[in-house]
């Protein structure tokens, strides 16, 4: 090991239109199990009004996570990325780009394939074009199964288009790049997730090149799409805390 440098470190990725605060939880248990934790706020996130997603487009996301994860790079011989949803999408680009640096991911209910009409192979997919020439913005709505815990959720309520259209974007580009990851994953899913659909699962167990062995699958049954404070969150931070434990053991 080099010198002054610690044997992981974890990179947490947040979901789009959301913030870290999404993965608040994680961190203070990482960071107990002495790992340098980054929670890099993805361009165009965070701001006083969804106007600062409009410029923005999938690639600023990806070298934003490519940033945290150099600088974590720098502090650890191997980073653990923990990613959800659109923040998955960005734990795969790296993966895929950046392998050697990575020990493993967890993948929190990514959207390969979305419920969205807008979305690859859905309903409303052609008339793309057409829907953004008419409209300014999309709703993007809390989708806790506990409405009491969207109180205190300060992601964006909605989207500027052209932003939205590049995540839509981004989850087919990255699903044809599954194959250049092989690094081990934890999956984490919930049947009851209106953004993601369960379809999701297995397209992303199949695309992966990471052996059998090393792909692992948690189902959770009552939360919706934001499974670390939603109803089973501690459910989901138990299981993930114990996926990095399996592998800090393995230094």
């Amino acid at each position: 090991m080099a010198a002054g440098r610690t044997p992981f470190a974890a990179l947490l990725l947040h979901g789009f239109t959301g913030n870290p605060e999404t993965l608040g939880p994680l961190a203070a248990p990482l960071r107990a199990l002495g790992l340098p934790v980054a929670m890099p706020l993805l361009r165009g996130h965070g701001g006083p009004s969804p106007e600062a997603l409009g410029a923005v487009r999938w690639p600023d996301w990806v070298a934003d996570g490519a940033a945290a994860l150099e600088q974590l790079s720098a502090q650890a011989e191997q980073v653990i990325i923990v990613g959800h949803s659109m923040g998955a999408l960005v734990a795969l680009q790296l993966a895929a780009d950046h392998g050697a640096s990575i020990d493993s991911l967890v993948l929190v209910a990514t959207p390969i394939q979305l419920a969205s009409p807008l979305a690859p192979g859905r309903p409303l997919q052609r008339l793309r074009p057409l829907v953004q020439r008419l409209l300014r913005r999309w709703p993007i709505p809390k989708t806790y199964r506990d409405p009491s815990l969207a109180i205190h959720d300060s992601s964006y309520d909605w989207s500027p288009m052209a932003p939205l259209i590049s995540f839509l974007e981004f989850g087919a580009h990255t699903r044809a790049r599954l194959g250049e990851v092989s690094c081990p994953a934890l999956i984490l899913q919930s049947h009851a997730d209106p953004v993601v659909l369960d379809a999701s699962v297995p397209l992303l167990c199949a695309g992966l090149a990471t052996p059998a062995a090393e792909k692992r699958v948690v189902w959770f049954e009552r939360s919706g799409h934001e499974l670390v404070l939603d109803l089973e969150g501690p459910a989901v931070v138990a299981t993930v805390m114990e996926f990095v434990g399996e592998r800090l053991k393995r230094d």
